[in-house]
């Protein structure tokens, strides 16, 4: 375990030691959880989830609907029917 000193800006910010940036793979950016208990804070990694981009997100329902055989112009009948049934 690191242990390193830093202390509080003005601004209310504290730099974490560059040891424990490289040791961590940390880079500007990195969001954190803050936490605090007693007279502790906790800071904690956080991975944020990829979101796909859309062509990305939408193949496996592209590739279904060419396995299963439906058109385009069958989906553009059942958009029209939910429109006119306002469901």
């Amino acid at each position: 375990m690191t242990v390193e000193f830093t202390k509080l800006s003005s601004k209310g910010q504290i730099v974490i030691p560059q040891d424990i940036r490289q040791d961590l793979h940390l880079k500007e950016g990195t969001p954190f959880a803050v936490t605090s208990q007693d007279d502790m804070i906790l800071l904690k990694k956080i991975e944020m989830p990829r979101i796909k981009p859309w062509r990305e997100a939408v193949k496996p329902f592209r590739k279904a609907a060419k396995m299963s055989g439906f058109k385009k112009e069958e989906l553009d009948v059942l958009i029209e029917e939910v429109r006119r049934s306002g469901k």
